[in-house]
């Protein structure tokens, strides 16, 4: 396979910057979890893989990613989600993961 990133660099520019993100988010504390102390679970380390796989254009498995983590964060989280989307949620996960894996072929041959 070839590497098409110039700087050698990028891989450790791409972690900083999710590192940055996750603390932040624990700083303004946008999941709705409280102490910072309750931001130190498995659920948000795939947040983050879930960022640095965003990072690294790989769409289909960050939406994998944050899906199970935010999936196993919401009973917990300081908000109410509607019944509807509890109903819906891995049902359109999946159909979107579908229509990703069909659609790369395409993508890939244009280029």
């Amino acid at each position: 396979m070839k590497n098409n990133e110039t700087n050698p660099l990028m891989g450790l520019g791409k972690f900083f910057i999710a590192i940055g993100l996750v603390l932040l988010g624990v700083k303004f504390d946008i999941l709705g979890l409280g102490e910072p102390t309750s931001y130190y679970k498995w659920e948000v380390l795939l947040l983050f893989f879930g960022i640095m796989a965003l990072l690294n254009f790989k769409i289909l498995f960050a939406v994998i990613l944050f899906a199970i983590g935010l999936y196993f964060l919401l009973p917990e989280m300081a908000i109410q989600v509607p019944e509807i989307v509890k109903t819906i949620f891995w049902p359109s996960l999946l159909v979107l993961a579908g229509i990703d894996i069909m659609l790369k072929p395409l993508h890939c041959r244009k280029q």
